[in-house]
């Protein structure tokens, strides 16, 4: 069976691409690595504007798509486009950091027009659970609804959802949720992929701890991972009282962790990020780095 990697990258504001470049070039990195995990990766560049010299050599492409549309309605859009029997779809912050977790989802789903056996099993979907909304189903362990961020399944059985929303249906379901109601009330069968949401915040606090795995699982969705380029990019073209209010009004454990994981993608500490963190912060340098080898640790990275 022929295996298909989707993952959109969109950008939140229209400068500073210099700032988001590392998510892009990482996740890059990262797949050419495992490449005999999956057949091809399909870029969705919604206003990316990915250079093609980026993926040459690589089992990719690209295809562009409206910015105004919805990441699960460009998924929708190119569906009909992708040759490949099974299909995965990421985030693009979802930092793949070990091989195996991409052969292991595909090895778990039922080949078309294969029969259900009792011990060794196929499934239908593979994904990451979560609970968000009213919906209330016992047909899934963990939550009520498929996480786009890791979500695989059959490419002619997500065809046949085309014609349900796959957005936001608050309070009934957030993204994903009717599609998953449409596919549980079908009978399709579900492994409930784990999911590691475990964080170690700057103050030495711990975020979800009862789900941290000692080493990390190999993949880790960061949960807008963007931001740092979003508020670099801010910082340096924008308006900056938004900069501003938003680190004085957000979170700064949440922020200073995205930060953690955007200094591991870069693969440097990135000066204008640095002077951030410093200055605009307010972090001495040395408890910053300290915090970083201790976050390293704390995921196995």
């Amino acid at each position: 069976m022929s295996k298909a990697l989707l993952v959109c990258f969109h950008m939140y504001t229209p400068f500073g691409k210099q700032f988001y470049e590392p998510m892009l070039d990482f996740f890059l990195s990262q797949m050419k690595k495992f490449e005999d995990e999956y057949d091809i990766i399909y870029l969705l560049d919604s206003n990316w504007e990915i250079d093609p010299k980026k993926i040459e050599g690589m089992k990719a492409t690209i295809i562009r798509v409206n910015p105004s549309l919805r990441y699960y309605d460009a998924y929708k859009e190119v569906l009909p486009q992708i040759k490949e029997d099974l299909v995965l779809l990421l985030d693009n912050d979802m930092v793949v950091y070990r091989e195996g977790p991409i052969k292991s989802t595909f090895g778990m789903l039922q080949p078309p027009g294969e029969p259900y056996y009792g011990r060794g099993q196929k499934f239908s979907v593979v994904s990451i659970i979560d609970q968000i909304g009213e919906y209330k189903t016992d047909k899934l362990k963990n939550g009520n609804k498929f996480c786009p961020y890791w979500f695989a399944t059959r490419k002619d059985l997500l065809m046949k959802y085309l014609d349900i929303e796959w957005g936001d249906h608050m309070p009934h379901s957030e993204t994903l949720g009717l599609l998953t109601e449409a596919m549980l009330n079908d009978g399709v069968k579900v492994y409930e992929w784990e999911e590691d949401r475990s964080s170690l915040y700057f103050d030495g606090s711990f975020g979800y701890g009862e789900d941290h795995i000692e080493g990390g699982k190999g993949y880790y969705h960061i949960r807008g991972g963007s931001l740092p380029a979003y508020l670099l990019a801010t910082k340096k073209y924008g308006e900056i009282k938004t900069y501003e209010d938003y680190l004085k009004n957000q979170p700064k454990n949440e922020y200073l962790r995205q930060c953690a994981w955007y200094t591991y993608m870069d693969g440097s500490h990135h000066d204008a990020l640095m002077d951030m963190i410093v200055n605009d912060c307010e972090v001495d340098l040395y408890e910053w780095l300290e915090y970083f080898q201790k976050f390293k640790e704390y995921h196995g990275l």
